[in-house]
């Protein structure tokens, strides 16, 4: 009887030690699923932050290269000596799908 009684206790001591280790495991699984989602969040912005950033490059890109264009063809009207048309004088007339330009 007392050799049943030693062996239920010990089994009651390593039952107590199993679900301590159990619970421990368990939250240290909590934490690392966690800290898994937390990252897997930030890196989703960051890559959501790249995108508007490239559009915004993109947008960029083309404003300069409109910029440029339009700075070019006044240099090189200058250069030729050409008239610069004053466009707040220019009316535009729409007939149909004929346009006319009035001064």
């Amino acid at each position: 009887m007392k050799k049943l009684s030693n062996i239920l206790s010990t089994i009651k001591k390593y039952n107590v030690l199993m679900i301590i280790m159990f619970v421990v495991i368990w939250m240290g699984i909590l934490v690392s699923n966690n800290y898994s989602n937390h990252q897997n969040l930030s890196r989703n912005q960051l890559n959501k932050d790249i995108r508007v950033f490239e559009d915004d490059l993109r947008l960029l890109s083309a404003a300069v290269s409109e910029l440029q264009t339009t700075e070019r063809v006044e240099k090189e009207s200058q250069r030729l000596d050409l008239v610069k048309i004053q466009a707040e004088d220019i009316m535009y007339l729409h007939i149909g799908q004929d346009k006319v330009a009035l001064r």
